[in-house]
């Protein structure tokens, strides 16, 4: 076999492999915690109109789209510390096997999957 059709035929074997680490929301490292994984709770901000911000909380269930609870929109002051705080009680609760923790500098906008925040009951 000549080198250069055994060079095109590694490349063609890499290539699947390195499209595959390219695909959207799947992290570097395949060790580190994904939302789909059961047991990881997860914690991350989106963006929202006008210039403010939610808090997106939860734990996987092994769907690729786990339902977390969204806050109402806040200022950036207020998610900051709201994430803060949640980080800090995810880190100590025994049943979050791993933590997914996204903070405002990296916000997309709000995704549809998300559960809408609690209304409040009516009087």
């Amino acid at each position: 076999m000549p080198i250069a059709s055994a060079r095109t035929a590694s490349l063609l074997l890499l290539a699947p492999l390195v499209l595959a680490a390219c695909v959207e929301g799947m992290p570097a490292d395949p060790k580190a915690p994904r939302m789909s994984q059961i047991g990881t709770c997860f914690a991350y901000v989106t963006a929202e109109p006008g210039g403010q911000f939610a808090l997106v909380t939860g734990k996987g269930d092994g769907s690729l789209a786990p339902l977390g609870q969204k806050s109402k929109p806040m200022s950036a002051e207020a998610v900051d510390a709201a994430y803060a705080k949640e980080v800090q009680v995810m880190g100590i609760m025994p049943e979050c096997l791993a933590i997914y923790a996204k903070d405002r500098s990296a916000a997309q906008p709000a995704a549809l999957t998300t559960a809408p925040a609690p209304a409040a009951p009516k009087a």
